[in-house]
């Protein structure tokens, strides 16, 4: 058993440190622990190598995002298994030691990922862990989805990267992180990832994960400044799920069409405010590819409307 911990970073020079130290603090110790700096200016990589010296190998690149970053790290990673740690968030110190427990009692040749409950800090509307907000209850402390692309799908999602373990050999096979998206590369990636393998999670809450709204600027954020790119990168992700081979459920495939529609529907708004007419028709046509007809998008544009209104009116005499 060969763990690589993989934590990316940019401009966390200090929360950088606390999440090494949480890895440093697992009861099962990890092979390595790779640090990539994406561009940070604020000294992130010097403090890391001297504080942990070989403990972590540090590696420099560039400034282009987070799933780059975390390609890289996997590319350099030696581990059986892949763990990813996010900059500003910890995990707990028996995280990797259940995770590995559930794995092995669960049934190590058919499970390639695990995850567990986690709760986020920083903001006080999100007080719920991420099982309790998703209605995941479970009366064992180690379970297995029946169907992972549900909990993936669902407003409320239950799996991140930092609650993550998975084989290195899986991800590989997937082509790592989407470096063309700047939003949900994570979940595109974890999508994929439930047609591949078999899911388990251990209900204990055992990461933190950082959600205070004035947080500094991270590499998601860098690349999602864009609402275009935004939009370009969620089109990118519905249509490529889309064409996932046939093990892909019935009961999944329409729910993804109306998330690629809708997110046509919010881009051609978009374009509409800003008066780029022309590109606000041609998404409208992408959308109609999808509905069939006009009439279908032109009904759907006038029920969007009428519920902004009411939103906004509803607003107004609040």
């Amino acid at each position: 058993l060969r763990i690589s911990a993989l934590i990316p970073t940019y401009n966390r020079r200090e929360h950088t440190c606390r999440a090494i130290d949480s890895v440093l603090a697992q009861t099962l110790s990890v092979d390595e622990i790779i640090v990539v700096d994406d561009g940070s200016t604020d000294g992130t990589a010097d403090e890391v190598c001297s504080r942990y010296g070989s403990r972590v190998a540090v590696i420099r690149q560039e400034n282009a995002g987070v799933s780059a970053a975390r390609n890289c790290a996997i590319r350099a990673a030696r581990g059986e298994w892949l763990a990813f740690l996010d900059s500003d968030d910890v995990w707990l110190p028996e995280k990797l030691a259940l995770q590995f427990d559930a794995i092995a009692k669960l049934g190590s040749s058919e499970f390639g990922a695990c995850f567990t409950d986690c709760a986020f800090c920083g903001n006080e509307s999100m007080r719920l862990s991420a099982f309790a907000a998703a209605g995941l209850e479970s009366p064992l402390m180690f379970g297995a989805l029946d169907d992972p692309a549900k909990y993936v799908l669902a407003r409320q999602p239950v799996m991140f990267v930092q609650n993550l373990v998975v084989r290195r050999s899986l991800i590989e096979e997937l082509g790592g992180f989407d470096e063309a998206m700047v939003v949900s590369e994570d979940t595109d990636l974890l999508f994929r990832l439930t047609l591949k393998t078999k899911i388990c999670f251990v209900a204990e809450t055992l990461v933190r994960i950082d959600r205070t709204p004035s947080r500094e600027v991270g590499l998601c954020e860098l690349y999602s400044s864009d609402e275009e790119r935004v939009y370009e990168a969620l089109e990118r992700m519905y249509g490529k799920w889309l064409t996932l081979p046939s093990n892909l459920t019935g009961s999944h495939r329409p729910a993804i069409r109306q998330m690629l529609l809708s997110t046509c529907y919010d881009h051609a708004i978009a374009k509409a405010y800003r008066f780029r007419l022309v590109a606000a028709f041609r998404k409208l046509h992408d959308a109609k590819a999808i509905e069939k007809s006009y009439g279908a998008v032109i009904h759907a544009l006038l029920s969007r409307g009428v519920r902004k209104l009411r939103r906004v009116a509803g607003g107004a005499l609040a």
